[in-house]
């Protein structure tokens, strides 16, 4: 290996125990694996929130903006699409971020498990009814 691979964390040093970065940068490094690949799900879980709200439809200049159902339904795609690519972006993340990466897709399958229990035992009670 040349010099510059060396020093690089991704070649040389894969374990991060044996990391030369500071642990700062190392920390850093796996809360943006951590939150980066579940940013779009957050993000559209706030919109759908405030879709939802009534007291988000009553403010005029974002009604005019975020207003109409339209936005809901677009809302509540991108959210089904994100939070399905979330476990897929998570685990594949490059090697500075894939130690906070592991743990996000594993919080993203948790999390997915528990919402298909929820959806399910849901649909069980509409089914009995």
């Amino acid at each position: 290996m040349s010099e510059d691979e060396e020093k690089s964390p991704a070649t040389a040093y894969p374990a991060w125990e044996h990391s030369p970065l500071p642990r700062g940068k190392r920390d850093r490094y796996y809360w943006i694996g951590l939150i980066g690949p579940a940013f779009f799900p957050l993000f559209f879980s706030l919109v759908v929130f405030f879709q939802i709200a009534d007291t988000f439809q009553k403010i005029p200049v974002l009604d005019s903006v975020f207003g109409g159902d339209d936005l809901l339904i677009l809302s509540l795609c991108n959210l089904f699409l994100s939070v399905l690519a979330w476990p897929f972006i998570a685990f594949n993340l490059p090697p500075p971020y894939n130690e906070g990466g592991k743990a996000s897709g594993a919080w993203s399958l948790t999390l997915g498990f528990f919402l298909f229990i929820w959806v399910m035992v849901l649909f069980s009670y509409i089914g009995a009814s």
